[in-house]
């Protein structure tokens, strides 16, 4: 198995000294006037000549603008996703060299994909965020100035797209949302859905490892102050310390694995080996059964090739997946509560049983039957819940929400596979898209999907057997992992649609993502929804 290369002490992260030593204050700048220099950019051999003007919004969020000499007349505004809102020391996986906050501006997701679009005659512009963590209000806000900014600056501006990926994707499409007239065309990609939608699916796979693997994990009510903070970080260390203990588990007897001595469960639910429960937690919360080394259908040639795919599969890949979307619940929690006052993931009153009714016979086998899946939820049945702060909730929902009222051409691309902001967030789109335009306050023919899904088969094997890590993660797996070219594709699409005012042609699309095999466009395809929605 791919090993994560955790290390021992990380109970230590909850050191004061070391937890001072992170914490800085965020820094007073006042609005400061465009600077703006010639630089050049390369793309390939050639070399383009740009304007770059940087400053401060009124808001204090940094921008940065980037207008190429010749200039196509489109603009795109770009919206980078979730960054950390607090200061981590060296932990691995998590942030291996240490993390500051970081408030600098982006003007798209990449320098190959930035130098690209400036080659073509596209001027771009970001904004960092005053305030980072789930930042969708600033994020708009930034947006909406730093668009301003540049057409104020700049004339010539005569289109504009609003774009971006993951909690950018959803600010992207917020704005264009709550702005008419602001933008003439939107792109958001992996997008995120609500607060409370991705806070669910990650604080249900959390609770769930909490529950059956360590009960040491807090995972959400974090003190106030600097004791919060200590506690975050402790839960980082203690989450990575329990995936450790189920990947050894795991590596040492893959067809049953034993249970993390941390566990608390009872000896007859220990009983079902460890690759059970960990894929049952992965579909309790939504987390995707295929992941950057495992496709849930491949086996190791010879006998096992059947069994591989169909029954240890799917675990592995919720267990890949569920790292990170464990630490992001660790981290997304925590921020929330210190953002909003208060506990805001709430599993109360929800029905496990229910959530997962139609997988518990899609997976039967790789759960070890469905009688021993129903015998582990009706152990979690009996534990205790986590009951939100209904003032933080609402206050945290009081943020826009997507309303679907789709004015300019739209397009949302989303991975089949990713473990973060899953398709069924893009699905939630064009559902809300779809019954805005049936109640009469949307025009049909304002939205396009377009979809990425990995390959059939892809998990590769040793001469003995043993599952083999990707060297560069499966396209169509982990969060927002698009290549520069499929990113290229949709983008020159989407500035074609604010050029015309339309969707492109179904022709039109398939041109241009003829060369891009694991892009597809299907009406009748509609991922689940992420399971808040269900």
């Amino acid at each position: 198995m791919k090993n994560l290369k955790l290390t021992k002490g990380l109970i230590a992260l909850s050191s004061a000294a070391l937890i001072a030593a992170f914490t800085v204050a965020v820094p007073t700048v006042a609005r400061a006037a465009d600077k703006c220099e010639e630089t050049i950019v390369f793309f390939g051999i050639q070399v383009v000549d740009v304007e770059k003007c940087t400053g401060t919004d009124d808001n204090k969020s940094k921008y940065e603008i980037m207008m190429p000499a010749k200039f196509n007349g489109t603009l795109m505004v770009y919206s980078h996703g979730i960054r950390y809102n607090v200061n981590l020391p060296k932990i691995p996986v998590v942030a291996p060299n240490g993390s500051l906050i970081d408030y600098s501006p982006a003007v798209s997701p990449s320098d190959e994909v930035t130098s690209a679009l400036l080659a073509q005659g596209f001027a771009l512009a970001g904004a960092g965020v005053q305030t980072q963590g789930w930042n969708l209000e600033e994020g708009v806000e930034a947006a909406l100035q730093v668009l301003t900014i540049a057409r104020d600056k700049y004339s010539k501006i005569n289109k504009v797209v609003t774009w971006g990926n993951s909690l950018g994707g959803l600010t992207s499409q917020a704005l264009a949302e709550q702005y008419s007239g602001a933008v003439d065309a939107a792109l958001p990609m992996c997008i995120a859905d609500s607060a409370q939608a991705e806070i669910t699916m990650a604080g249900d796979f959390l609770w769930g490892m909490k529950s059956l693997f360590n009960p040491a994990i807090k995972g959400s009510g974090y003190s106030a102050g600097q004791a919060g903070y200590v506690e975050m970080l402790t839960d980082l260390g203690t989450v990575l310390t329990t995936f450790q203990a189920l990947q050894a588990a795991l590596a040492a007897n893959i067809t049953a694995p034993a249970w993390p001595a941390t566990s608390t469960a009872p000896a007859a639910l220990k009983a079902l080996p460890v690759r059970s429960a960990i894929l049952l937690l992965g579909l309790m919360a939504g987390v995707p059964t295929q992941s950057p080394d495992y496709d849930a259908s491949s086996g190791p040639a010879g006998a096992s090739e059947t069994s591989f795919g169909l029954v240890i599969s799917p675990a592995l890949a919720v267990l890949q997946n569920g790292a990170e979307a464990a630490v992001l619940a660790v981290i997304a929690n925590y921020d929330m509560e210190v953002r909003y006052g208060g506990v805001v993931f709430d599993n109360s009153t929800t029905n496990y049983v229910a959530r997962v009714s139609e997988e518990l016979d899609q997976y039967a086998a790789a759960l070890t039957g469905r009688n021993s899946a129903l015998a582990v939820l009706g152990y979690l049945g009996l534990l205790p819940k986590v009951k939100a702060d209904p003032a933080a909730v609402a206050k945290m929902n009081s943020a826009y929400q997507l309303q679907g009222k789709i004015e300019v051409p739209t397009i949302a691309l989303a991975a089949t596979a990713d473990h973060i902001t899953p398709a069924g967030a893009a699905q939630y789109l064009k559902n809300q898209y779809d019954a805005a335009v049936a109640n009469g306050v949307a025009k049909s023919g304002k939205l396009l999907n377009i979809w990425n899904k990995p390959d059939d088969a892809y998990t590769e094997f040793s001469s003995a057997g043993a599952p083999v890590p990707q060297v560069v993660k499966t396209n169509g797996t982990g969060h927002c992992n698009y290549t520069t070219s499929q990113i290229l594709a949709v983008a020159k699409l989407i500035a074609s649609a604010a050029k015309t005012g339309k969707l492109p042609s179904n022709r039109a699309v398939q041109a241009a993502i003829k060369n891009e095999p694991n892009l597809f466009v299907d009406p009748n395809f509609a991922p689940p929804l992420l399971k808040f929605r269900q």
